[in-house]
């Protein structure tokens, strides 16, 4: 399966608030954190707070936080916030695509089956299991971030 370009931004934006559980986040720095474009940010992090994961406060001082403990954020709940209206397949849709084999196919099925396993092996996956040393309490392990850098091409070899 291949998540939506906002799911993975909303993982990175949460993940990036785990390992800062001390700080209030801003958009740019959250942009820079992550390498998300700072417009897709904003929208990201209203989804999430609209869905209960973040807290964002205006102002001085302010940003975005997690609102729940990171062992109570399970990555399958988030998954499917951000992936509700997709279908796999064209006969998933809601309105049931246009597929003229959709009768006499089981490929939806079979597929709907395979989603179910993915998102019930992302259901028994939190947060705090996807930043090493944070369930062990080692929050020396906690990852950074490290600046995007361009890579140049190797020079030739005489």
């Amino acid at each position: 399966m291949r998540l939506l370009a906002s799911t993975d931004f909303a993982l990175r934006i949460l993940l990036r608030l785990v390992v800062a559980p001390d700080r209030r986040l801003d958009t740019p720095g959250l942009a820079m954190a992550t390498g998300v474009p700072r417009n897709h940010v904003h929208k990201i992090v209203q989804s999430l707070a609209a869905a209960g994961y973040v807290r964002t406060t205006r102002g001085s001082g302010g940003g975005v936080a997690l609102i729940r403990s990171p062992a109570q954020i399970h990555i399958g709940a988030v998954v499917r916030h951000f992936e509700a209206e997709q279908a796999l397949v064209e006969c998933d849709r809601k309105d049931g695509g246009a597929c003229p084999l959709t009768p006499d196919c089981a490929l939806r099925g079979i597929l709907g089956r395979a989603r179910d396993v993915f998102l019930s092996t992302l259901d028994s996956t939190s947060l705090a299991e996807c930043v090493p040393g944070l369930l062990s309490g080692n929050r020396d392990n906690r990852t950074q971030p490290r600046p995007r850098t361009r890579r140049m091409p190797a020079a030739a070899s005489r």
